[in-house]
């Protein structure tokens, strides 16, 4: 076996793990959505008595299986659907995308996406979707678990589930366009600003109510307008999943919710909607999608602010209770940056990915937590340095110098066993 041949095996075995630990729970309209995060998000627009159902998807590219191919790297997928109802196949569809790396470090990237959808046009009824998938440069096709989709659950006194999206004014000053977030229906918790796209089914409605409450908070209370914009529709454009009013169609109804999020913290919190008599009440889901891995050990997260405060400014967190140490932890750092324009918080992020960083980087056969050997440490304090050095002075004793330019720093580290234990001396 070629150890081109292995590096598939392996690569196809990660994708797998993947698939089934993301899919081990699917979205439904009778279970929660499982917290770290499905490959499936649905959408529903509706289209005069029925609705187009939008399955969209996103696989990061240290998921997929590249070959090199000429000065870059290939990879891709191809997506199968077979919609049932009351047993039967109702539709199909399938979808196949290819995309190019340009360097083996982008194949290894989460944040880089291969992202698309498939759409079908589908009544108020329930129906059941059993998708499988294949990887580009594999043999082998995976069925997934199926989606269960109850039309009827996802519209509430003509109010369809709210749809996560950005608004893309750059491509198109003169025409509405909405960018697809496509986190599989939830609001990523971080400093970007999010809006809320409601389609409406009622076009005599001219406004509603909004109100969004979390952890028994209003963080959002405004009346707003119904807009009318052509027949909402998905589309692949840009390089990314689009909607937008086709306007060759009837016209659609929405509400639009802006500056929403900035107060939105982790969680489950309600959307709330009034319109006349009738009210209508939508769960939302916001999650930290990018969080430190650090951030899941509390008594660690703790322990490593003893990088950079002093034990006596933590004593109060190492006496809270376990159960109550992660939102202290937030309090502490909300107490480091209070002027911030959102819930979220860039110093605590920033510290605990130098966290991560120095875990993977720092740890050894000394010293196993990387994060707390004195290169830890230094990383953690001050970044990546702008250079290093590593000269061998014998056969087991290496020094490693660290240069940080702007902050006219250097750091001198010997390891003196050959074990990567490296000690700051200098």
């Amino acid at each position: 076996m070629t150890i081109l041949r292995i590096v598939k095996d392996i690569r196809f075995s990660v994708f797998i793990f993947f698939v089934y630990s993301c899919l081990i729970a699917q979205p439904t309209s009778d279970r929660e959505r499982n917290p770290r995060g499905n490959l499936f998000e649905i959408n529903i627009l509706p289209f005069k008595d029925s609705v187009d159902c939008c399955i969209s998807f996103n696989i990061p590219y240290n998921r997929l299986i590249f070959v090199k191919s000429g000065t870059s790297f290939s990879g891709g997928a191809q997506l199968y659907f077979d919609v049932k109802h009351n047993n039967k196949i109702f539709q199909r569809k399938s979808f196949s995308k290819k995309v190019l790396a340009n360097s083996y470090e982008e194949t290894q990237s989460k944040e880089k996406l291969l992202e698309g959808f498939v759409d079908f046009r589908l009544f108020s009824s329930e129906y059941v979707v059993c998708p499988s998938i294949r990887i580009d440069n594999t043999n082998q096709i995976v069925n997934l678990d199926s989606i269960v989709i109850k039309i009827p659950g996802l519209i509430k006194n003509n109010f369809v589930q709210p749809i996560v999206v950005r608004e893309l004014e750059e491509l198109h000053a003169d025409y509405k366009m909405f960018h697809l977030v496509n986190r599989t229906n939830r609001i990523p918790f971080e400093p970007d600003n999010y809006k809320l796209l409601i389609p409406v089914q009622n076009n005599s409605l001219k406004e509603a109510a909004i109100k969004i409450e979390q952890l028994n908070k209003t963080v959002f209370n405004d009346t707003l307008p119904v807009k009318s914009i052509g027949q909402l529709k998905m589309f692949d454009r840009y390089d990314r999943i689009i909607i937008s009013g086709d306007e060759g169609e009837e016209s659609s109804k929405y509400l639009l919710i802006e500056n929403f999020n900035k107060n939105l913290s982790e969680g489950t919190a309600e959307l709330i909607i009034n319109s006349g008599s009738t009210e209508s009440r939508f769960n939302l889901s916001v999650v930290w999608i990018d969080k430190p891995i650090t951030l899941s050990n509390i008594n660690l997260a703790i322990e490593l602010l003893e990088i950079i405060y002093d034990r006596s400014e933590l004593l109060d967190l190492y006496k809270t209770s376990n159960q109550q140490k992660y939102n202290a932890l937030f309090e502490f750092w909300d107490k480091k940056n209070p002027d911030r324009q959102y819930q979220y918080n860039n110093l605590m992020n920033e510290f605990y990915k130098r966290a991560d960083s120095a875990m993977i980087n720092f740890s050894n056969l000394a010293n196993q937590i990387g994060a707390k050997t004195d290169r830890g440490k230094i990383y953690i304090q001050f970044g990546k340095p702008d250079d290093v050095k590593r000269e061998y002075k014998s056969a087991d004793s290496v020094v490693e110098i660290w240069y940080y330019k702007d902050l006219q720093k250097e750091f001198i580290f010997t390891d003196r066993t050959g074990l990567g234990n490296y000690i700051l001396s200098k």
